[in-house]
């Protein structure tokens, strides 16, 4: 069996993995590009609509258990994958410097064809180069890569390695909603004054990556909706001043599930989808934290390409990312 075909089917193992099992996302890098990385894995939560977490995964993927895999007697708990010390010595410092964990998945193609097994380990682990073998890589055999390490793979991400990645915001004390205080004053007011304020402020809702925002009632009743909860609208009120900023400075946009198409009649196609903004936000009267953004959007395509695309993005919401998992909150 030639090397592409083998390379193959650890790629499809993986990929078939990732998105039919875990139903997370798989992007392919094309092997030109390769730079020590075959692909990525967008991990997402959720079965009936899974939502985006934001972790992202580097991944090498290595098959042929009569090529690669040499276990040792001296680590009979482990599954020895033998690269050559002048390949991990060489690949070592772009596993390092991936935006988020690098893991390699060992597929051993010589125990099943069809559906073979797999087994994950972290490249950036301290334990993961032999200590009797510079040229071999050990993987714990317990750590299977199938449906239950999923949740090893949200951990790895974990929050702060990704909060590392964020982008960060400093906010002064004249940009954030300073409710006023006393027998009268009404935080709600505050909230809306600070609001319109932003509103009629063109250069603040002005996103360097996604241009002109709208800031109206569409964001302003979605957060204040029947329902909420009191202390979740509060919270959103008093991060309006980092949302304002996030939507000024941030240059990073997410993905937030997948868009909501509708067809008409005369070929034109309408979607529906939803952007996030994350920042860590360092604040001037409290400890700093990750603050989320949601944009809410609107596309007219047409066809035919005769007129352009009519896009609209509204500010739709923002609370903090670790309060709790509700999507829109």
């Amino acid at each position: 069996m030639s090397n592409r075909t083998k390379e193959r089917i650890g790629i499809n193992t993986v990929q078939t993995i990732v998105e039919n099992v875990w139903e997370s996302g798989w992007q392919e890098y094309a092997a030109h590009n390769d730079d020590a990385i075959d692909g990525v894995i967008l991990l997402r939560k959720g079965s009936k609509k899974p939502r985006d977490t934001g972790g992202i995964v580097f991944v090498q993927v290595k098959c042929g258990g009569n090529g690669y895999r040499q276990d040792q007697a001296q680590h009979p708990n482990h599954i020895g994958v033998a690269l050559g010390k002048h390949y991990i010595d060489a690949h070592r410092p772009r596993w390092r410097r991936t935006p988020g964990p690098a893991v390699l998945v060992f597929v051993d193609d010589t125990i099943e064809k069809v559906n073979p097994p797999a087994w994950w380990v972290d490249l950036n682990s301290k334990n993961v180069v032999s200590p009797t073998n510079e040229g071999m890589l050990l993987i714990p055999k317990n750590q299977k890569f199938s449906h239950h390490s999923k949740g090893d793979f949200h951990r790895l991400c974990g929050p702060r390695n990704h909060d590392r990645q964020l982008e960060r915001i400093t906010l002064e004390r004249q940009g954030c909603l300073i409710p006023h205080l006393g027998r009268n004053e009404s935080i709600r007011k505050d909230a809306w004054d600070f609001f319109k304020a932003w509103r009629e402020d063109a250069d603040a809702r002005t996103s360097p990556v996604l241009g002109r925002l709208l800031v109206n009632r569409v964001g302003w009743k979605h957060m204040t909706r029947p329902g909420r909860r009191a202390e979740r609208i509060v919270q959103s009120w008093m991060l309006l001043g980092a949302a304002k900023e996030m939507v000024r400075q941030c240059k990073r946009v997410y993905q937030l599930g997948r868009a909501k198409q509708t067809i008409f009649y005369d070929g034109n196609i309408h979607t529906q989808d939803y952007l996030g903004l994350r920042a860590l936000v360092s604040f001037p009267y409290r400890h700093e934290s990750v603050v989320q953004v949601i944009l809410k959007r609107s596309r007219l395509l047409s066809p035919s390409g005769c007129s352009e695309e009519r896009e609209k993005i509204w500010f739709y919401s923002v609370y903090e990312l670790r309060r709790g998992a509700a999507y829109f909150v």
